[in-house]
């Protein structure tokens, strides 16, 4: 199976982690992109994209608290950071690896163009409260993008990991989500299904892709080879509809836990997940066997993951506080391996991948201000009287982290790696 990385040069590399390509980069190679690398590299605008919806999704409750603007954000902030900030670069990352790892042409500028302005337009529909109006242009922004992913795909010279099946099936699950959503107004819906859309909306269309991307690309980050790592394939082996399988699997039993919390089964429900979630990482991202991380992308792996993990847990012995403590996984957990990620992504792209190997104390920095922002929103929902004011000084913290995150990785999506 051909590898990310193996694309022609002047397609640009979509680097492996793990691998130094530090001596083979010249200083003079880096250069400024054009404006066709926009279509060929989605990532580098939606990236940005994805930071403006996390900060305006995050800082609606400042907002709301400081009496601002009057709507409560209980239903338009879930929605931009799952549709907006996951989204963004969930839409960047496969825009830009998909078509390397299936060796089909890259995306094109008049194709990328539509999907940004369809992921701006939904973020703005959410902030302003036009929640229908935002469910609808988030199901043709996904439309959009799977029309164009499908179109590469009927073009491949080779198949994507096996792990990828769960990267359809989070893609049916924000769909399926989203479809619930914008029926909703229009019959009596049951609260169950209610609690299942924002389960397949919040949790299924990231979890599943990280579950489902990991295995190819996180052992790299600890010098380790990929479990999904094939021979390229036109058709399916034995091999690669094993590991396919395993993965299904995996993400039917977690598809299956939504519908089990949706009828009130929550203790079993993150029970489920739980042991889903952790079975699959030691199997199929065993970091129990690497070494000690060496640097600051290395230790956030480790962090993201024990906060998927704790989360879920902490879900299970506390339910009654489900909404809160579920930001252990979605912020410690989703957030902090999205961003960590995304890194990669932009510094091998950019000719800096050598910049991943030092300290990045900046790292450290940013990261740890989101965390103490997640504790101080979990924190509010513990003392009633303090709801407001922690409400604040985590969405500010957790501003003030994602700003400086993209103080040091955000300008490098202008530079091109043409070495």
């Amino acid at each position: 199976m051909q590898t990310v990385g193996s694309a022609e040069p002047n397609q640009g590399n979509f680097p492996l982690p793990g691998i130094s390509f530090s001596a083979m980069i010249p200083r003079k190679s880096i250069n400024r992109i054009q404006l066709a690398d926009l279509g060929r590299e989605p990532f580098r605008i939606f990236f940005p994209a994805a930071v403006l919806a996390g900060i305006i999704g995050v800082g609606l409750w400042p907002l709301y608290f400081g009496h601002i603007v009057t709507l409560y954000p209980g239903l338009a902030h879930p929605r931009i950071m799952a549709c907006g900030f996951f989204g963004g670069f969930i839409f960047g990352f496969l825009g830009t690896a998909m078509p390397r790892m299936l060796s089909a042409r890259s995306f094109r500028l008049a194709e990328v163009i539509p999907l940004l302005l369809l992921h701006l337009a939904t973020v703005a529909a959410f902030s302003v409260g036009a929640i229908f109006q935002g469910d609808v242009l988030f199901l043709l922004l996904l439309g959009a993008f799977a029309t164009c992913v499908g179109l590469r795909f009927k073009q491949r010279k080779d198949l994507p990991p096996p792990g990828f099946v769960l990267l359809a099936l989070a893609f049916l699950c924000i769909a399926s989500g989203t479809i619930l959503a914008i029926i909703e107004p229009y019959r009596d819906t049951d609260p169950s299904w209610i609690i299942l859309q924002r389960l397949l909306s919040y949790q299924g269309f990231v979890l599943l892709p990280i579950l489902g991307i990991g295995p190819f690309l996180l052992p790299r980050f600890f010098g380790l080879s990929a479990a999904d790592q094939l021979p390229e394939l036109l058709r399916p082996n034995a091999v690669w509809l094993r590991k396919a399988g395993v993965a299904l699997l995996a993400g039917l039993l977690i598809i299956g836990s939504f519908f089990l919390e949706a009828t009130g089964a929550f203790r079993s429900a993150y029970a489920l997940r739980l042991a889903v979630t952790l079975v699959y990482f030691y199997l199929q991202m065993p970091f129990h066997r690497t070494p000690n991380a060496a640097n600051a992308l290395g230790a956030c792996i480790r962090v993201s993951f024990a906060g998927i993990l704790s989360g879920f847990l902490a879900v299970c012995l506390f339910p009654a506080y489900r909404v809160a403590l579920l930001h252990l996984t979605l912020i410690g957990g989703f957030a902090v391996i999205t961003v960590t990620v995304a890194i990669r992504v932009v510094f091998g792209h950019s000719g800096n991948l050598a910049l991943v190997q030092r300290r990045n104390r900046w790292l450290i920095l940013a990261v740890g201000m989101m965390l103490l922002g997640m504790a101080t929103r979990i924190t509010g929902d513990f003392w009633p009287k303090i709801l407001a004011s922690h409400y604040v000084y985590g969405a500010v913290l957790w501003i003030a982290g994602i700003l400086l995150w993209s103080c040091f990785v955000l300008p490098k999506v202008l530079l091109a790696d043409q070495g």
